[in-house]
């Protein structure tokens, strides 16, 4: 009975300790399975990256036809595409192989925690990936678009001078110094419909006044461009190369990703007893003026709307977080055992 109570206390720690030529054999192994992992999922994402792409670039060009803007992008040098292009596959390929990462780091350090810490990380791990995931895919589906619609709308506030403009008036009538002879055009009309012609004939021309796009039919391919409206001509003619637009994107969604950790870190700072959940509930007004902080250095625009769309999903989180961690809190108290299985 003594020989079973002896070994019962051994500690978990002790009886799986490893030399250290043997972890750091255990540290190669692991790297390089992660890296295979990492490989292959990076890969996945190459094969779909034009998916991948295309969703990342619809809110662009909703936003783009929404303001009469071309939504087409420039490649500012011959690699610049082929870089963005492996570079989203890389961060997206990093977020899919995640898990299986954390799982290689996870499986490393696992012979140095007790019990209750174990439990903490299977339960954390997992979920700070969903919570990654879910805010990154907030941004995209429901951030991004009003984001677009402010800062490249921000280009209407710059429009071409008009005969209401004095200096332009007077300008545009003063006499010049040559007088430019042109030889008056043939009269050409172009048919205006609410609806695209079910079979155009090649070389047809006309303009969809529900679209407000011009079209050409040439042969069986279908040529089409957004028409600015005379009142509305900008000074400002927004565009935006690959590269530019795409990290833009990806590091927005990194930001929301972040941002959507906060629940854990709630749950964390209960569960470990830095902070007790009365307390952290009382300071709810100085969390809430943080959050709203953070959102605004994690935005890149001034706009408050935008702000507000991280802001308010993390308040929310926040909320979740500190219900989650009083349940922790109150099962460890009934249990007595602040370093508890809880």
């Amino acid at each position: 009975m003594a020989k079973n109570s002896s070994q019962a206390e051994i500690d978990p720690i002790d009886a799986s300790r490893m030399s250290f030529g043997d972890h750091l054999e255990e540290l190669r192994r692991r790297v390089i399975l992660a890296i295979v992992g990492l490989a292959v999922t990076t890969t996945l994402c190459f094969y779909f990256g034009d998916t991948i792409n295309a969703y990342l670039s619809a809110p662009y060009k909703v936003t783009m036809e929404r303001l009469n803007f071309n939504p087409q992008m420039v490649q500012l040098s011959p690699g610049e595409s082929f870089m963005e292009y492996f570079k989203i596959s890389m961060k997206f390929g990093l977020v899919l192989g995640a898990p299986w990462i954390l799982y290689q780091m996870w499986a490393f350090v696992a012979t140095g925690l007790y019990p209750h810490e174990r439990k903490m990380v299977q339960l954390f791990a997992p979920a700070s990936i969903g919570l990654f995931m879910l805010g990154a895919s907030f941004m995209v589906v429901f951030a991004l678009s009003p984001l677009l619609n402010f800062l490249i709308g921000v280009s209407t506030w710059f429009p071409l001078p008009t005969d209401d403009n004095p200096l332009y008036h007077f300008l545009r009538e003063a006499p010049a110094a040559v007088q430019p002879t042109t030889e008056p055009a043939d009269e050409m009309r172009i048919p205006i419909v609410n609806d695209d012609p079910s079979a155009p004939h090649d070389g047809d021309i006309w303009f969809n006044a529900k679209s407000e796009r011009l079209f050409l039919q040439v042969g069986k391919t279908r040529y089409t461009q957004p028409l600015m409206k005379a009142a509305d001509q900008q000074f400002v003619q927004p565009f935006f190369s690959v590269a530019e637009y795409l990290g833009f994107v990806t590091n927005l969604a990194l930001a929301f990703g972040v941002g959507f950790q906060i629940p854990l870190v709630v749950i964390f700072l209960i569960r470990v007893g830095l902070i007790a959940a009365d307390t952290m509930s009382a300071s709810r007004k100085y969390v809430i003026f943080g959050i709203s902080i953070a959102a605004a250095l994690l935005t890149p625009s001034p706009d408050v709307g935008t702000m507000m769309m991280l802001a308010v999903p993390m308040a929310l989180l926040f909320e979740i977080g500190l219900f989650i961690g009083r349940r922790f809190e109150t099962t460890t108290e009934r249990q007595g055992d602040p370093g508890g299985d809880a």
